[in-house]
């Protein structure tokens, strides 16, 4: 990358979309993120990393089309790494964790606080979440000059428990901005996703694997799980892939586990 490209990064202070600002920072990009928290995300000292990210306060659900257009006119790509698993919050509390025990604890203990203190994370909804915001953004980003790639996060497999309509509404986002004008979209889709750095997820990620090791042993026939749901991938993976997609021009359309792996190692010979 012979100059330094800009990038906006919608849900930068999330689980993959810190580990994203984290990658393109070390790839040369700059970077800014949005969120509703914004630097406040953090807590204690900001990793050395972050020091080399805008970390701006942008609430997108509440923000009209034109309060969105100045973000994605400013950056020369824009990934939406914003999205819930489940409508409920509580499943947030539980991942963050350390561990089991201490994850059902805080659940209880949420489940227990007056419902008129939910905020407005209760309120969040697959459809606004992970298909109308998405829609919005990208519809802005598809109004600036030239063609502007676009990475959304989908989803890849079905998963016990996990609603449809999760699914369901990622593959309408994927519709609605694989078809607007002057993008070059980009479709990831990871399975479960983890990261040292939420435990929990690491807990989840060894039962997947230990489930598709007896799947194997079954001959494939996991019931109410697919296959690829069976095969978890790190976060760091999905950033690489993420960053690298956006630099390479020939990367658009639907990216699944396979290329995500091999656009990840790309990115790291070229870092």
């Amino acid at each position: 990358m012979t100059t330094v490209k800009r990038l906006l990064v919608c849900g930068g202070t999330g689980f993959l979309g810190r580990k994203i600002c984290e990658t393109a920072v070390a790839h040369g990009w700059e970077v800014t993120s949005l969120s509703r928290s914004g630097p406040n995300a953090f807590k204690g000292p900001l990793p050395s990393w972050a020091e080399n990210v805008k970390f701006e306060r942008f609430d997108i659900m509440q923000a009209s089309p034109s309060d969105v257009r100045p973000w994605v006119d400013s950056a020369d790509a824009v990934v939406y790494s914003l999205g819930i698993l489940l409508e409920s919050n509580f499943y947030k509390t539980f991942v963050s964790s350390s561990n089991p025990f201490e994850g059902a604890s805080k659940v209880v203990q949420k489940w227990n606080r007056n419902p008129l203190k939910h905020g407005i994370e209760d309120e969040v909804t697959y459809e606004n979440m992970n298909r109308d915001l998405a829609i919005k953004v990208a519809n802005e980003a598809s109004k600036s000059d030239g063609v502007k790639p676009f990475v959304y996060i989908s989803a890849a497999g079905g998963f016990p428990l996990i609603p449809r309509a999760y699914f369901k509404t990622k593959e309408q986002a994927e519709m609605a901005i694989g078809q607007m004008p002057s993008l070059r979209a980009i479709f990831l889709r990871p399975g479960f996703m983890f990261d040292p750095s939420r435990p929990m997820s690491m807990y989840m990620a060894l039962g997947l694997k230990t489930v598709g090791s007896v799947n194997s042993l079954l001959g494939g026939n996991a019931p109410l799980i697919s296959y690829k749901a069976l095969k978890p991938i790190t976060t760091s993976v999905v950033a690489a892939a993420a960053v690298q997609a956006l630099a390479d021009e020939t990367v658009s359309g639907v990216i699944d586990r396979e290329s995500l792996v091999k656009l990840a190692t790309e990115a790291s010979r070229s870092a």
